[in-house]
């Protein structure tokens, strides 16, 4: 699959070059980022299946890919191949509700549930996230050095001590997270999560809100969750495929999740302040920033790890937390499988360093282009190595590959995402 992609990224750049194209683009030395097929970034069961498909015309922008998904429960944005089966199963689970709620027995529970409490309408899932004004859409910022740091930890220091019951407001108003607050709720949600296969903390409004209707309903009805998702869904083994999360979304609850991922951030050796700043900000899901934990903590006894909590804490956009996410388990799997690791760093980009001297690159992305942010940034002297070599998760441009071999790199498209785990 690999090497069909890569034939077709180079049979790309030969159409432009002879069509004149590329020589419009040679003056800053720099490449526009492409319009691709979608067939030929995705497997056909990822593009059309029973109540979805996907447009044909894949736009990239700073390295993630921007997928368009049509549904009778609306049209849905999937950032990157790593989102594309997750909201492609999202579809499939809205559909399972939909057919659940038409049943006799959900029609009964209906009947017999309680007014569900106004405060779910505090979700914040159902409202878009704050991003700082300038931040470009994907990822490309990270490759350079990246502000805000500082910013993040003055106002953590700041912000004093919480008891537990504030700690327990916080965690209802994170992205994807519910506001009902009734005792053994949020427990019945996240079990038909489960069945459904789906993150119980989804950034899909549309699917957040739905969670939190049949849930109440199952709840508050007296109707068990395992009878109204007695069938998976079709997809529902797609997110475990992809997912670097593992049950621990689904069995322990939101405010335990928050404080296993912040004490795994103060193992790093990370200051209070830059664990506060992490933990707290808005951007990351709890299953993101458990997925980020964990591959935290098994980058165990390498150095440098505070610096990687620092600079997750950066992130802006849901394309950012996702990479950062992603990086990290990228690094983790490299120290496990291929070479061990004696130190990371993360300047922008986020590096591992071998006891050698050698330095490993990870990159979560769709598509590497040869644009600004890594032309003027890959040769910064912090990146200067005899050895060095950068693990992408999706394809190189001929031009970004000529210019990073020609700066000392080597190129590893093989990594696939499963195999972060």
């Amino acid at each position: 699959m690999a090497s069909r992609r890569k034939l077709a990224a180079w049979a790309g750049a030969i159409i432009l070059a002879v069509s004149g194209a590329a020589p419009a683009l040679a003056a800053s030395g720099y490449e526009k980022e492409p319009v691709l097929s979608a067939k030929d970034l995705a497997a056909p069961e990822l593009l059309k299946g029973p109540h979805f498909t996907v447009d044909g015309v894949v736009p990239v922008k700073g390295f993630i890919a921007r997928f368009t998904i049509r549904s009778p429960f609306g049209k849905f944005d999937a950032h990157g191949l790593r989102m594309l089966p997750v909201r492609v199963n999202e579809v499939e689970a809205l559909a399972k509700l939909d057919e659940v709620s038409k049943t006799r027995e959900f029609t009964a529970a209906m009947g017999r549930a309680a007014v569900r409490p106004v405060t779910a309408a505090a979700n914040m899932a159902t409202r878009p996230l704050e991003t700082v004004a300038g931040i470009p859409d994907g990822v490309g910022r990270f490759f350079g050095r990246v502000g805000l740091a500082g910013r993040r930890m003055a106002q953590a220091a700041r912000t004093p001590g919480q008891n537990g019951g504030e700690r327990a407001a916080e965690v209802g108003r994170r992205v994807g997270a519910t506001a009902i607050s009734v005792l053994g709720f949020e427990q019945e949600r996240r079990r038909l999560a489960e069945r459904l296969g789906v993150d119980p903390y989804t950034t899909n409004p549309v699917l957040s809100e739905r969670l939190t209707s049949v849930a109440w309903v199952a709840f508050s009805g007296r109707l068990g969750v395992t009878v109204l998702t007695a069938v998976l869904v079709p997809y529902s083994e797609i997110m475990a495929a992809v997912s670097v999360t593992n049950r621990a979304i689904w069995d322990l609850s939101a405010a335990d999740l928050l404080n296993q991922a912040t004490a795994a951030f103060g193992r790093t050796g990370a200051t209070p302040e830059q664990v506060r700043a992490l933990a707290d900000n808005p951007q990351y899901p709890l299953s993101v920033l458990h997925a980020l934990a964990m591959g935290l903590e098994r980058l165990q006894g390498v150095q440098g790890r505070d610096a990687l909590v620092a600079f997750a804490a950066t992130a802006q956009t849901q394309d950012e937390v996702n990479f950062v996410a992603g990086a990290v388990n990228m690094l983790a799997r490299h120290h496990e499988a291929v070479a061990p690791l004696a130190r990371v760093s993360a300047p922008g980009p986020i590096v591992g360093h071998t006891a050698t001297g050698a330095l490993v690159l990870t990159a979560p992305v769709d598509y590497l282009s040869w644009i600004a942010p890594l032309g003027q940034d890959v040769s910064r002297p912090e990146l200067h190595a005899a050895q060095k070599t950068a693990v992408v998760s999706g394809q190189v441009s001929v031009l970004a590959w000529r210019n990073l071999t020609a700066r000392g790199w080597s190129i590893d498209e093989s990594f696939s995402i499963a195999a972060e785990r």
